[in-house]
């Protein structure tokens, strides 16, 4: 009786047995101009751009699936199910930089 309530116990408190411990990304819709409400989530978008081509911005397609995700630095920081992932970032620049991100 003892083990099966310390069982139910740890399925109700996974992060406390050893489970991914960090919250979920909202997976809430962003861009560059809508960012994320929560300081701890990076919106999943990137876009290059090169000099402007006389008063237009010369620029690639978006890449990225336009949701927020949580910031992270290992898969532990990230939500059940989620794991920790590199991705491209360009802010609409030619500076390319990584951000990693819990995605799943």
């Amino acid at each position: 009786m003892r083990t099966r309530l310390l069982g139910l116990l740890c399925l109700s408190l996974l992060a406390a047995c050893g489970g991914d411990t960090g919250p979920r990304s909202s997976l809430q819709a962003c861009s560059f101009d809508q960012a994320c409400q929560d300081p701890e989530e990076r919106c999943n978008i990137s876009q290059e751009c090169g000099p402007p081509v006389g008063s237009e911005l010369s620029c690639r397609e978006e890449k990225g699936d336009r949701m927020c995700h949580r910031a992270c630095e290992t898969s532990s920081d990230c939500g059940p199910g989620e794991s920790c992932q590199s991705f491209p970032n360009v802010n609409r620049t030619d500076m390319l930089s990584t951000t990693r991100l819990c995605y799943g």
